[in-house]
C-alpha cells in the first residue's frame, strides 16, 4: 500500500486522552494521512468544553462535528443524539472517504459513528473489544462494534479471545496492550506543588480521587447509592476528595448535580469537570486511593500503584488486579473498603501490583501493524469464525 488515510474519533475526556500516543504517532508517519474528528461531549460547555485540552497537543483537527442534544442526557436524548451522529458522521464519511475508521471502546458516541462507517462499507478497527461490563449499556455498544470491525486491538489476552469467540478470526485480532498504561508509563507527571497550582486543591495532604458514573442499565442511579457514598466520605473527614463528574451518560446530569450540591456544604470536596489526561495521572499518582465505578479503576489505577475500590456492578466482568476492592454501595461497605486501603499491607500490595495490560509500547505496535495489514485485509467482507467448544 502507498499509505493510508486514517479517520479517528473522539467524543468524550476519557478516549481522548488513552488515544494521544496513537495519535502523535499517526501524524508523525508520513505513511498515515490523519483525519481527528471531535464530537459530542468535548463540544459541550456542561461538560468541560474539553476541546480545549484536544488544541493544547497541536495536533490538527480535521472536522469538529457538534451533536444539537448533547445536553439531554435523558434515556430518550441519547437516542435521539445517535440518530445525529449517524446522520452527521454519514455525511462526513461520504464527503471525506477515509480508508479506514479506528473506533476506541465503548461510547454510544462511537456506536452510531460505526454504523455510519460500516453502512458505507468503510473498514472500522476497533480498540479496546472484548471486555465485559455487565451493568453498563456499554457492553451493548461495545460488542456491536467488534462484529462491525475487520480488525481488533485489544488490551489483554482474555479480551482477544472473548473477540474471537464473537465470530472473529484469530488472525485479525491482536492483543497489544493498553494506550491507557502506556500513557502512565510514560508521560511525565506534574509535582505535587504543580498540581496544587493548577487544580487550587493542597495536594500536599491526604485525599482520594472519586469518579462515579451511573449504572446505566438500572433504570435510574440510586439516590441510595449517592446517599452511601457521600456518607462514607463523612465518616472519613480525614481525607479531601478531588471528585470529577460523571460522564455524559443517562444519569449523569443527576449525579452531577448532587456532586455540586453537596460540595457546596463540604470543604474537604473539590468538585472539576476534567483534568485532562496529565493532571488526572498526576493526581493518581499522589492519591491515597480511588473510589467510584469508572474504568480507570481497572486500569490507570493499578498502573499508578494505588488502592483502587470499585462500587457496584458498573464495571462487572471486567479483568481486576490485585488491588482493587470491590464492595457493595453502602455506606458500611464503602467505609468498611476505605479502611482496608488505607492499611500498609494493602498499600503493599498496590505498590507490587502485577499489570495484565502492556508494557507500554501499545502505540508502536498499532502502527506496525497497521503498516503492515494488506490491502486485501481492508474489505469489509468477512466470514464468521466458529469457535470449537461444548456448551
Amino acid at each position: 500500500m502507498s499509505g493510508m488515510r486514517v479517520c479517528v474519533v473522539t467524543g468524550s475526556r476519557a478516549e481522548f486522552g488513552q488515544l494521544l500516543p496513537l495519535l502523535e504517532k499517526l501524524h508523525a508517519d508520513p505513511f498515515f494521512e490523519l483525519l481527528l474528528v471531535v464530537t459530542g461531549s468535548h463540544l459541550c460547555e456542561a461538560s468541560g468544553y474539553t476541546v480545549t485540552e484536544i488544541e493544547k497537543t497541536r495536533l490538527p483537527i480535521a472536522a469538529r462535528i457538534p451533536v444539537d442534544g448533547i445536553s439531554d442526557n435523558s434515556r430518550e436524548g441519547i437516542s435521539l443524539q445517535i440518530s445525529e451522529i449517524i446522520a452527521k458522521f454519514s455525511r462526513y464519511f461520504s464527503e471525506n472517504r477515509p480508508d479506514l475508521f479506528i473506533a476506541i471502546g465503548d461510547r454510544y458516541e462511537m456506536f452510531a459513528a460505526g454504523i455510519a462507517a460500516n453502512t458505507l462499507l468503510i473498514p472500522i478497527c476497533h480498540i479496546c473489544g472484548g471486555s465485559t461490563t455487565s451493568g453498563a449499556i456499554d457492553e451493548v455498544y461495545r460488542h456491536s462494534l467488534t462484529k462491525m470491525s475487520i480488525l481488533h486491538f485489544t488490551t489483554c489476552d482474555v479480551y482477544r479471545k472473548r473477540v474471537i469467540q464473537l465470530g472473529e478470526d484469530p488472525r485479525s485480532v491482536y492483543n497489544v496492550g493498553s494506550l491507557a498504561i502506556e500513557n502512565c508509563l510514560k508521560t511525565e507527571l506534574l509535582s505535587r506543588s504543580e498540581l496544587s497550582e493548577q487544580v487550587g486543591m493542597d495536594f500536599t495532604k491526604p485525599y482520594c480521587v472519586v469518579t462515579f458514573h451511573p449504572v446505566t442499565l438500572e433504570k435510574e442511579s440510586s439516590d441510595d447509592e449517592m446517599t452511601a457514598l457521600i456518607s462514607a466520605f463523612d465518616a472519613s473527614p480525614e481525607y479531601q476528595y478531588l471528585i470529577t463528574l460523571s460522564n455524559a451518560d443517562a444519569g449523569g446530569d443527576y449525579i452531577n448535580s448532587i456532586w455540586k450540591r453537596e460540595a457546596e456544604k463540604r470543604p474537604n470536596f473539590y468538585v472539576v469537570s476534567s483534568l485532562g489526561m496529565r493532571r488526572y495521572l498526576s493526581a493518581l499518582k499522589y492519591a491515597e486511593m480511588m473510589i467510584g465505578n469508572s474504568s480507570s479503576g481497572t486500569t490507570e489505577g493499578p498502573a499508578m500503584k494505588i488502592p483502587v475500590i470499585d462500587i457496584g456492578d458498573r464495571q462487572k466482568g471486567r479483568v481486576f488486579s490485585d488491588c482493587l476492592i470491590h464492595c457493595d454501595p453502602d455506606t458500611r461497605a464503602i467505609t468498611d473498603s476505605m479502611r482496608k486501603a488505607a492499611t500498609p499491607e494493602f498499600k503493599a500490595i498496590a505498590e507490587n501490583v502485577s499489570n495484565p495490560f502492556g508494557d507500554g509500547s501499545t502505540s508502536d505496535q498499532m502502527v506496525s501493524i497497521l503498516k503492515h495489514v494488506k490491502e486485501t485485509s481492508l474489505s469489509v467482507k468477512k466470514d464468521f469464525y466458529d469457535v470449537k467448544f461444548e456448551v
